[in-house]
């Protein structure tokens, strides 16, 4: 199961992303990532509690990338597990974010 908490500050929307972010997930992730990216602030994505993501999940993170660097904003990864982090080093993910 994946889902998606989000915490509205200033400058900045922290989501809190937990579970599994496949396939299945992917459409909820676009309509979350796609809400907060109209906010046009900062986005910080926590990933402690996201274990995997597949290529749909993938294909999701970019997209809100997208968005929000077409507000001229940016996307920061935090805490991201390992297995994750392996998945977006392979796929060459992680030079498109920065992390904390």
């Amino acid at each position: 199961m994946f889902s998606v908490e989000t915490n509205d500050k200033d400058t900045v929307v922290e989501a809190m992303l937990s579970g599994r972010l496949d396939v299945k997930a992917a459409k909820e992730a676009d309509e979350a990532f796609l809400a907060i990216a109209s906010q046009g602030k900062d986005v910080v994505l926590d990933m402690s509690d996201l274990v995997y993501i597949a290529s749909a999940g993938l294909r999701a993170l970019k997209r809100l990338r997208v968005a929000v660097r077409d507000n001229g904003k940016t996307v920061t990864l935090r805490n991201v597990q390992e297995d994750v982090m392996d998945i977006l080093e392979m796929t060459g993910f992680a030079a498109m974010f920065s992390f904390e």
